[in-house]
């Protein structure tokens, strides 16, 4: 009888640890509660684009290179809405317009999560400041104006490069060396000819400097679409004359030659996307 209740007893003992449900191992336990990566999800027109993931905002994307090709265009923007953190949407109406000098990048802010910023070029390179920001983001929704000829003045088709990547030629007698955009963006903007206050670019002589070049009579400036312009020692007199390159919102170096005419600085002697110097002489 004793035997027969042993037995009765481990048999059900086996059975109930057959039934037991086995223990989810601490991995899955933690996969199963990890939230879903966040992204940014961008409409044009209330029609989805792109979303953005976690991964691509470590490098601080523009906005406008993330949208259609006939999206780019910052000057057709009409107005930006922006979904996250607050019950209400917050608002940009015609952003080109009211920040001509900034451009859009999704960035990660100080907890990781999505941001939006108008930035300076150059601080968007440095990944530094911007001057707008609004903080977790979902959505950014934007409203592209048609046929109001908004935009035209842009070139190419919209969007930015990445101003690390620029090179700039520098050709001597002893040879040729290259300034890339990293050792640019590394040195001090100054001021614009008659401006005061922060510095939004520099004077061609900063570019020079760093390919070695300190004394010229004549030099030969080209752009990258071929244009040349030819410039004097008496140029670069800066009482009178400051041959001064700044970072546009395409993310080429724009090149002018502001000259003093009474008490006020004009600009001349255009160049959009400078990329050689030659010392003539």
């Amino acid at each position: 009888m004793r035997t027969w209740l042993w037995f009765s007893l481990a048999l059900a003992s086996c059975s109930s640890a057959k039934d037991e449900p086995k223990p989810t191992p601490p991995s899955q336990v933690s996969a199963a509660l990890a939230p879903a990566p966040a992204t940014v999800e961008i409409f044009v027109d209330d029609k989805s684009v792109n979303h953005v993931t976690l991964a691509q905002l470590a490098a601080w994307p523009r906005v406008d290179t993330l949208v259609p090709v006939a999206a780019r265009r910052l000057g057709t923007w009409e107005l930006v809405t922006f979904k996250g953190k607050s019950p209400k949407p917050a608002e940009l109406a015609h952003p080109s317009a009211t920040y001509p000098e900034l451009v859009p990048a999704l960035f990660p802010a100080e907890d990781n999560t999505p941001s939006y910023g108008m930035f300076d070029p150059v601080e968007l390179a440095k990944h530094g400041k911007p001057v707008v920001r609004e903080d977790g983001i979902r959505e950014v929704r934007i409203k592209v104006a048609q046929g109001a000829g908004r935009g035209e003045h842009e070139s190419g088709e919209g969007g930015g490069a990445d101003p690390t990547t620029l090179k700039i030629s520098i050709k001597t007698a002893a040879g040729e060396k290259i300034v890339d955009g990293k050792m640019l963006l590394a040195v001090a903007r100054q001021p614009m000819p008659g401006e005061t206050g922060e510095g939004r670019g520099w004077p061609l002589t900063a570019i020079l400097e760093l390919g070695g070049v300190t004394k010229f009579q004549r030099l030969l400036l080209t752009d990258s679409s071929g244009m040349n312009l030819t410039l004097d020692k008496a140029d670069f007199d800066p009482k009178h004359s400051v041959p001064f390159i700044k970072l546009n919102r395409q993310g080429q170096l724009r090149f002018r030659v502001f000259k003093k005419q009474g008490d006020t600085w004009q600009p001349g002697g255009d160049l959009r996307g400078l990329v050689g110097v030659q010392v003539l002489k």
